[in-house]
């Protein structure tokens, strides 16, 4: 029965770490969600953060409530053995390695502050540890993030997501969107012959620091609205174009910088998703208590001091 108790907790932990190795397995192969402001991924990042922190809430409430390495451990070991489902073998071993030594480092520190407190309170003595761990699990997934993206870059290249592009558009002063909307009257017409020819010379249209791509999109037939504004597309290729010309020397440095931008951007997440820790801290042992499941023990201790 006691044994029971104590491992009531470790199946619920293995449900969340899998379905939080789930959701971080697809952003592995991209660097769009970064950059990208949608709801949507806005609300899948919080998504991710929550799991992250309830993650490491049940393994900290489970390893206090279990106080034995020979039960905290070998959960300890299914748990780094989850990546390998969900994630390729090489990042998997990298993944299950550092999640194995942070949930043996956070178990060791818990241990000897369980071992060590005089009133127990778990907000202030289980709190840093949970905080410690999505700590810890943010990092573990920035670095194997790290590593998949550093293999992705140099096959496929980095391209600046038309979402952030658009955005950056849709903030310019209101002048210049005034002037852009006027220089189609002044654009003289482009026939198809001319297009044609352009496409046979592209050097001619790379000389004046375009794609020659962009033709395609001339010789299309535009809609209504297209044709209200029909510089918007030659201006987003014109600043895509200068943005990558711009970074291309610094490309080997983008797979880092991408880690260390997802790294800042999930710990502001946990950071808020941490504040219901102590509250859910709280109200679980005070659960836990009314059910008869935990209950606490008041002891009388004798106190040494000096008196001259």
């Amino acid at each position: 029965m006691i044994l029971l108790k104590k491992l009531i907790f470790a199946p619920i932990f293995l449900i969340v770490f899998s379905v939080l190795i789930f959701q971080i397995s697809p952003l592995l192969s991209s660097y769009d969600f970064i950059f990208s402001l949608s709801i949507n991924t806005l609300i899948s990042l919080i998504t991710l953060c929550a799991l992250i922190s309830l993650a490491s809430f049940l393994f900290v409430l489970f390893a206090a409530i279990a106080s034995d390495w020979k039960i905290s451990l070998p959960v300890g070991l299914i748990c780094s053995a989850v990546p390998f489902i969900f994630i390729p073998s090489a990042l998997a071993i990298v993944f299950a390695v550092v999640i194995l030594v942070g949930l043996l480092i956070v178990n060791l520190s818990l241990d000897s502050t369980l071992k060590s407190y005089l009133t127990f309170k778990p907000t202030s003595l289980l709190g840093p540890a949970v905080k410690n761990l999505t700590g810890l699990l943010i990092l573990a997934f920035c670095v194997i993030y790290f590593l998949s993206i550093s293999k992705i870059i140099p096959q496929k290249g980095f391209q600046i997501p038309d979402s952030l592009i658009d955005t950056a558009l849709k903030m310019a002063p209101a002048d210049l969107s005034a002037q852009s909307n006027s220089m189609p009257a002044q654009l003289p017409t482009i026939s198809p012959e001319q297009i044609e020819l352009l496409k046979k010379n592209p050097d001619l249209v790379r000389q004046s620091g375009l794609d020659p791509k962009i033709l395609d999109t001339l010789s299309q037939p535009r809609s209504t609205k297209t044709t209200q504004n029909p510089t918007n597309d030659l201006i987003k290729q014109t600043i895509k174009n200068q943005v990558q010309s711009t970074i291309k020397p610094y490309l080997s440095f983008i797979p880092a910088g991408l880690a260390v931008l997802l790294f800042f951007l999930l710990s502001s997440f946990v950071f808020i998703t941490n504040l219901f820790i102590s509250p859910l801290l709280w109200l679980t042992f005070l659960i836990l208590e009314k059910t008869g499941f935990a209950k606490f023990e008041t002891e009388m201790r004798e106190v040494k001091k000096l008196v001259v």
